[in-house]
C-alpha cells in the first residue's frame, strides 16, 4: 500500500474503509484525497490518472472503484476542468484578451450548492468514522479552489510564459455554474426564511442563495435537519458544471499629474443635462482620451483637489488631479511614454499638463487628505456700484483670518445639501483698476466659495466684500492662482 502524506487517519484499514465509502459515492481521485486530508501541492499537481493510481493502491489496488461520470463532489472542476481541453481553452482567452502582464493569478467562483455537498460528505464521514471526523471542520478539507490551482497553475504558468502567483495585478476569471444549484438550496429557505426573503424581494441585492449566507446557515443547522432534507446527489451525465465565462481582468492602474484650464467655457468633468452636452469637451476627456490611447483602459474615474467652476481658470502650477484606468490592456508603460501622452495632451489650447506620473493606489490619499486644511489663492476682477477708495481698499489688505459664514450658494443647491459651512480667508489685497473694477487677491482655506464672498449671495455669506467696503460689489472673472497641495511629486517641469 502506498503511503500519502499527511492525512487524517494512519491506520490503513481504516484509510482503505473511508476510501471505499467515498468512491462508491462517486467521487473522483482529487475528492477522495480531499477528504481523506491530504493537503499536499506537491501530491495534487500530479495527473489524474497518477492519482487515480495513488487511491488504488489504498485499496490493495481494486480495479473500477471510480465513476466515469462526474464526481458529486466538485461538480467535475477537478475532471474535466484540468484536462488539456479546458486549459487550452482559458490559454486562448487570456491571448484573445491582449493584456500585458507581468504574472497571473486565477479566481473560480464556483456553484453555491457545493456547499452543501461537502457539508453532506462530511456529516456521512462524521456518522461513520467519528473519532477521526467528529471536530473536523469543511475549512480543514482542501478546497475544490486550491486544489485546481495547484495542478493548473504550473501548466498554464508555463503555457503563458509568466508566473502564476499568489498576489498578482492579472487575474484570469473563471465562473463555473450548474443550473440546479438554487433548486439544491431551496430547503434553506424553509429553515431559514429571513435570511433569504430579503434577498430574493430586492433583486437589487444579488443572488438569493451566496455563499456567506448559505455557509451562515448551515453553521447553525442540526445535523437532524439536514439529514432529512438534503442528500448527496448520486453521479449522473448532468451533475457537472459548466464554465463558459472566462474573463481578464488587469488591477487599475493610476496616473497623477497638475493641469492648468485656460477656458472659460470648459467643465471639469464631462457637462450633460437633460440627456445633452452643455459643452464641447471637458478637463477630464482632454487629458483622459489620449491616455486611454497608450493604455487601453476600459473604464476612467477622474478625481482632483476641489474643483474650479465652468467659467474659472487655473493657473500656475495647476491643480493636482487622478485618472484610476480600469482593467489597462497595455501597462508597460516608460517615463518617457508617459512624457510623449504629456505632450499630446500639451497640443490642447485649452488644457496643459504637468508631471504625469504612474502612482500607487495608497498614494491618491494624499489627494484628499486635508482637503479642508489646505489653501488656496485666487484673483478676481470684481466690480463696485460705486468707486472704492483707497482707504477702502486698503482696509481690505488689513484684514487678516478672517472667519466667514457661507450658506449652501444658490447655484449649487441642487447638488448640496444645505448647511452653513465656517470657512477662514488668511489675507487680501485689492487693486484698482479703474472707477468702478478692481482686482481682489485672496489667500483661503479650500472650500471656500469665492464669489459668494464677494457678492454676498443675497446676504447668505458675511461678512463679504459688500459688507466690508459698505458698497454693493459682484464678481466679473475668476482664476485660481494656486492649490498649495504638494503632490504628485514634481518631475521638473516647465
Amino acid at each position: 500500500m502506498t503511503a500519502v502524506p499527511n492525512i487524517f487517519s494512519s491506520d490503513p484499514t481504516v484509510t482503505k474503509e473511508i476510501v471505499l465509502l467515498l468512491t462508491q459515492d462517486g467521487l473522483c481521485p482529487r475528492c477522495v484525497l480531499r477528504f481523506l486530508g491530504a493537503g499536499d501541492v506537491g501530491l495534487f499537481r500530479a495527473t489524474s490518472e497518477e492519482l487515480a493510481q495513488k487511491v488504488k493502491s489504498l485499496v490493495d489496488d481494486q480495479d473500477d472503484i471510480f465513476s466515469p461520470l462526474p464526481c458529486p463532489a466538485c461538480l467535475g472542476i477537478l475532471q474535466v476542468y484540468l484536462e488539456e481541453g479546458f486549459l487550452n481553452r482559458v490559454v486562448e482567452a487570456v491571448r484573445t484578451s491582449d493584456h500585458q502582464f507581468k504574472n497571473f493569478i486565477c479566481s473560480l467562483t464556483t456553484p453555491v450548492c457545493s456547499l452543501l455537498r461537502e457539508h453532506a460528505i462530511l456529516l456521512l464521514l462524521k456518522e461513520k468514522f467519528k473519532s477521526l471526523y467528529e471536530h473536523r471542520e469543511v475549512e480543514e478539507i482542501s478546497s475544490v479552489k486550491d486544489v485546481w490551482k495547484w495542478r493548473s497553475g504550473p501548466l498554464l504558468a508555463a503555457a503563458l510564459d509568466a508566473p502564476f502567483e499568489l498576489k498578482s495585478k492579472f487575474d484570469i476569471i473563471l465562473n463555473f455554474t450548474y443550473e440546479k444549484s438554487d433548486k439544491e438550496c431551496t430547503f434553506l429557505s424553509y429553515h431559514s426564511p429571513e435570511v433569504f426573503r430579503k434577498r430574493k424581494q430586492q433583486r437589487s441585492y444579488g443572488d438569493t442563495y451566496t455563499r456567506a449566507n448559505v455557509a451562515r446557515v448551515l453553521s447553525k443547522m442540526t445535523e437532524g435537519y439536514f439529514k432529512r432534507n438534503y442528500s448527496l446527489p448520486k453521479s449522473n451525465e448532468t451533475n457537472v458544471c459548466l464554465c463558459e465565462d472566462i474573463r481578464c481582468v488587469h488591477d487599475a492602474v493610476f496616473v497623477a499629474g497638475r493641469y492648468n484650464k485656460y477656458s472659460r467655457t470648459l467643465s471639469q468633468t464631462p457637462w450633460i443635462l437633460d440627456g445633452g452636452r452643455k459643452s464641447e469637451s471637458s478637463v477630464e476627456e482632454e487629458i483622459c482620451g489620449p491616455l486611454k490611447k497608450k493604455f487601453l483602459f476600459t473604464e476612467q474615474r477622474f478625481s482632483s483637489s476641489g474643483r474650479e467652476d465652468v467659467d474659472v481658470r487655473m493657473l500656475g502650477k495647476g491643480r493636482p488631479f487622478v485618472v484610476e484606468m480600469a482593467d489597462p490592456h497595455r501597462v508597460r508603460l516608460t517615463p518617457e511614454d508617459l512624457a510623449e501622452i504629456q505632450q499630446e495632451i500639451n497640443k490642447s489650447a485649452d488644457v496643459k499638463v504637468r508631471d504625469l506620473q504612474i502612482v500607487e493606489k495608497n498614494d491618491i490619499n494624499k489627494l484628499k487628505e486635508g482637503e479642508i486644511e489646505k489653501t488656496k489663492t485666487y484673483s478676481a476682477l470684481c466690480w463696485s456700484k460705486e468707486p472704492l477708495s483707497q482707504e477702502q481698499l486698503q482696509k481690505l489688505q488689513e484684514v487678516k483670518d478672517l472667519v466667514i459664514y457661507q450658506k449652501t450658494p444658490i447655484r449649487v443647491l441642487h447638488r448640496r445639501p444645505l448647511a452653513t459651512r465656517e470657512r477662514v480667508v488668511y489675507s487680501m489685497s485689492a487693486e484698482k483698476v479703474d472707477d468702478l473694477h478692481f482686482t481682489l487677491n485672496l489667500l483661503t482655506q479650500a472650500g471656500t466659495y469665492i464669489k459668494e464672498f464677494v457678492h454676498g449671495d443675497f446676504g447668505r455669506t458675511t461678512p463679504n466684500i459688500g459688507t466690508l467696503t459698505g458698497v454693493e460689489c459682484d464678481i466679473l472673472e475668476l482664476d485660481v492662482q494656486s492649490v498649495e497641495l504638494d503632490w504628485p511629486p514634481s518631475l521638473g517641469d516647465t
